[in-house]
């Protein structure tokens, strides 16, 4: 029987939302992103005929519940209420659905998975960074949402919502945008995006096929080039991408290499009028250099998701520029975003109790 073939993003981006068990060919493990760090090896499975422990830290509903536990294959699922019962249960367990706190894992000797519910792994704890377990993450699971925000705070910007309309709304003035305000069009102007996973992508393929934007773009894996994008090259092409687009967007973890790499330099090799877009961490951004870009008009305008520290104190001159528009790091939020995250741990459970490769393994050594 031939294999049939499988798309991780599809599987990512509909998942159904009841469903207690999902199916996957085999195939799929050809997507997986992000082999064990270097150094470390994916740990055996125990061969015991015991049951595979397995405790859950995260908030989740009943029914979530019962859709995790109905997966698994000779599994016990435990739901912890506490740190406390954390302790009691955590010596011989497997698998942690959740977080957990560094210290409690010296004693986690059959650890062999934890299972985060977030997509940046930046404030993993050492002590999970050197245990030999696996990590996996929520990489693509919350990229549909957070790409309609990303282009929503973009139109917003283009299109004078945040600095004309909404205010003039709340004081209700018909009032046209002042001549600093300039309202345009996205079509058939360029987009570089730095880091082209998930979110990535999923604003690239939006942004290409419903406004006919250019794509280009970076990012640190060897990843194919989708259709949708005109070039995508690795981390060394980023300065020479900065000057061709009209609007530049942050898509990428925050890593070492990536820390304060939208500074003072690349707001100024920017075009006059271009848009700069984050949704990603605001530890990317050098805020003092977006400040000075905004209030100088050396770009038209900036829209945050995130930003540093978080909450935003009332006193970062981030609130002055009013060429700018701040949500609270809420991109990720819509009422499907726990269904596709419970069915994304569901599938992994069912292929860790049957010995099969997970999906979004972490390098550790990398933070992605």
């Amino acid at each position: 029987m031939a294999k049939k073939s499988f798309s991780r993003r599809n599987f990512l981006t509909t998942m159904a939302a009841t469903a207690a068990t999902v199916t996957i060919p085999n195939t799929a493990s050809a997507f997986i992103p992000g082999n064990p760090a270097p150094g470390s090896a994916i740990p055996e499975f125990r061969k015991d005929s015991g049951p595979i422990k397995i405790l859950c830290t995260q908030q989740l509903s009943p029914k979530h519940v019962e859709q995790i536990r109905s997966a698994g294959k000779n599994t016990t699922l435990l739901i912890i209420a506490d740190q406390n019962e954390l302790k009691k249960h955590i010596a011989d367990a497997q698998v942690i659905l959740g977080p957990i706190d560094g210290n409690l894992l010296p004693a986690a000797k059959q650890l062999k998975w934890v299972q985060t519910f977030a997509a940046g792994v930046e404030n993993m704890p050492k002590e999970l960074k050197e245990h030999s377990c696996l990590v996996t993450n929520m990489q693509r699971v919350y990229a549909p949402v957070i790409a309609e925000s990303a282009i929503a705070l973009l139109l917003s910007l283009t299109r004078g919502l945040a600095q004309v309309s909404i205010p003039a709304f709340a004081q209700r003035k018909w009032m046209q945008p002042p001549g600093d305000v300039a309202l345009t069009d996205l079509y058939g102007k360029t987009i570089g995006i730095v880091g082209m996973g998930g979110i990535g992508s999923e604003t690239a393929r939006r942004l290409h096929y419903g406004f006919n934007m250019k794509i280009l773009g970076t990012d640190a894996k060897p990843i194919p080039k989708p259709e949708f994008v005109a070039e995508l090259h690795d981390p060394t092409w980023f300065m020479d991408m900065v000057p061709q687009v009209d609007v530049l967007m942050s898509a990428a973890p925050l890593t070492a290499e990536t820390k304060l790499m939208f500074n003072e330099a690349v707001f100024n090799k920017l075009k006059q009028g271009a848009y700069f877009i984050n949704v990603s961490r605001g530890g990317l951004v050098d805020q003092d250099a977006l400040v000075k870009a905004l209030k100088e008009k050396k770009i038209q305008g900036a829209g945050l998701d995130v930003a540093t520290p978080e909450p935003l104190p009332a006193e970062s001159p981030l609130w002055t520029c009013p060429n700018l528009v701040i949500t609270p790091h809420n991109s990720t939020i819509a009422p499907i975003r726990q269904e596709r995250a419970v069915t994304l741990v569901t599938e992994n459970v069912r292929r860790y109790s049957r010995e099969l490769p997970l999906m979004n393994i972490v390098d550790k050594i990398k933070g992605y």
